[in-house]
């Protein structure tokens, strides 16, 4: 959309006289795919869903169907509601945990104006045994030269901040070799790719199942990381919302002999 020539955003004003110009594209098409949602809240305006770990959030152009997206949206269907895929954020395929999704596009952007009201915490479990129990980690993070994927610390990146705090730790053994997991809750005050799995390998303290960033797949088979908790005001209603999601049972079978 332009206004007079110019790019709008969400808040441009428009006056009498203002010339706009709207330029639509086609709606994405995703097929429908039937999937054991696990919904945490649900509304007119937003659905909720505890993503499981293994799941894309929509399709690529390798994967088709079976993503969070097909799901939603057979969900919609057999549910007799009209509305599309729009999420809010994004998890990483192997990430678990809470996702929002907006109904509409109108919803979507209305959570622009909320963002800073949005608290998440998350729950991992690391390699290792901290030797504090509680970090607080202002790193800059920036793309891994070399590499479209990996990002990693540098003062050419962007301001990044994780507070990480301590649970509880793990021993377990496995073929006569100990190993010892810590079990770790990170409130991101920043939002950047791979924030807190880049945090914790700076850190020396690698993700379980993270080998993109030192961890090992002896124990579990994706990173070990879920989103638990989120609360921000409702675009909407203004309604103060808590929400939260259990640790999976993979990321419990580390903390457990």
């Amino acid at each position: 959309i332009t206004v007079n020539g110019t790019p709008a955003t969400w808040n441009t004003l428009v006056h009498g006289g203002d010339h706009l110009v709207m330029k639509l594209t086609p709606e994405q098409e995703f097929s429908v795919s039937p999937m054991n949602l696990d919904i945490v809240y649900e509304d007119e305006y937003i659905l909720v869903i505890n993503k499981e770990a293994g799941v894309l959030m929509h399709p690529t152009s390798t994967v088709r169907d079976h993503t969070l997206a097909n799901g939603v949206l057979h969900y919609y269907q057999e549910t007799n509601q009209h509305y599309d895929f729009h999420p809010v954020h994004r998890l990483d395929k192997d990430t678990s945990g809470i996702v929002i999704i907006a109904k509409t596009s109108v919803v979507q952007h209305a959570f622009d104006k909320k963002r800073t009201h949005f608290h998440k915490n998350y729950d991992a479990i690391v390699e290792g045994q901290l030797p504090t129990n509680h970090i607080s980690v202002q790193w800059p993070i920036g793309r891994k030269p070399g590499s479209i994927i990996e990002r990693c610390c540098t003062n050419e990146g962007k301001p990044a901040h994780t507070d990480i705090t301590v649970i509880e730790s793990n021993t377990i053994v496995k073929n006569k070799i100990e190993q010892c997991f810590t079990h770790v809750q990170c409130l991101l005050h920043t939002g950047r790719t791979h924030q807190i799995r880049v945090h914790l390998s700076q850190l020396g303290y690698p993700l379980a199942g993270d080998d993109l960033y030192g961890g090992h797949l002896d124990y579990i088979g994706r990173q070990a990381l879920h989103a638990s908790r989120i609360s921000f005001y409702h675009p909407m209603t203004d309604e103060w919302l808590e929400l939260q999601a259990s640790i999976p049972s993979d990321m419990e079978s580390l903390l457990t002999n």
